[in-house]
């Protein structure tokens, strides 16, 4: 076990759990993990649970920290310390802050920032990473090697982080809002909510599959699915003439917006 590197992971709720979970399915690393909150951790036996944070820092090279945004200072307050003395490589996916204010705050601390999304669950996520002003390059591809467990990865430069939180990020929730648009209007046409909400489950996997496999362009997709005068172009028309595309682009330049408030904040 011990020529295996031991990954310390901070907060174990949907992201958390994902990431580890992977993690020691695939019998590479040390898993170690801790959460404020302790029913989290009722009934996991297979990876270490630390006592405490300074526990958790003293026995990892590397720290992921799965919490929310505004538990960061909380999170520094309590392990500055510890951090210091250890200096091990530090992987945040908590949206809006920034590797230098990790820095800012850890004089020396290596930091990589990944903006992955709730598809880690199902090991389909696509993730985006950068690396601060003092992580080296085998940081950036532990990180990415790590986040490969549980879907795609790409590296950026940090500016684009919160541009991938507003599309990739959130995306998943743009995707569910379409979803239950459509199956609401499956309803109104009078399925049954069963065969509704399978209609459009169905309907979204086989695309998304279709797409990845063809590998034409979505504008191309569109084309094949429809046919002159008939019901696909008639729907595209009205899709068209409310100017939807511009209603999305809309929405997601708002996700954007807020992504730099919250680093901001």
């Amino acid at each position: 076990m011990r020529n295996k590197l031991c990954i310390g992971i901070v907060g174990f709720g949907n992201m958390g759990s994902a990431i580890g979970e992977a993690l020691f399915s695939e019998g590479t690393y040390e898993i170690s993990i801790y959460d404020i909150q302790k029913k989290k951790l009722k009934g996991i036996d297979a990876v270490n649970i630390a006592k405490n944070l300074e526990e958790l820092i003293d026995t990892s090279k590397v720290i992921l920290l799965a919490i929310k945004p505004q538990d960061i200072e909380d999170f520094i307050k309590k392990s500055h310390h510890y951090l210091s003395k250890k200096k091990p490589l530090i992987i945040s996916i908590a949206a809006g802050i920034s590797t230098s204010y990790f820095e800012k705050k850890i004089r020396g601390i290596r930091v990589v920032r990944v903006m992955p999304n709730l598809a880690a669950k199902v090991r389909n996520s696509v993730s985006f990473l950068c690396r601060g002003k003092n992580a080296r390059k085998e940081d950036l591809s532990i990180a990415m090697k790590i986040f490969s467990y549980v879907g795609k990865t790409f590296a950026v430069k940090e500016n684009f982080l919160d541009k991938a939180t507003s599309i990739s990020g959130s995306g998943p929730g743009y995707i569910y809002y379409f979803m239950e648009a459509i199956m609401k209007a499956a309803l109104r046409l009078g399925f049954s909510r069963q065969i509704a909400k399978e209609m459009t489950e169905e309907t979204f996997m086989g695309a998304v599959k279709l797409a990845i496999l063809s590998g034409k362009d979505f504008s191309q997709l569109i084309k094949d699915v429809s046919s002159r005068g008939g019901t696909t172009e008639r729907a595209i028309g009205i899709f068209n003439k409310r100017k939807m595309d511009s209603i999305i682009y809309e929405a997601i330049s708002s996700a954007y917006r807020r992504a730099k408030e919250l680093a901001k904040d």
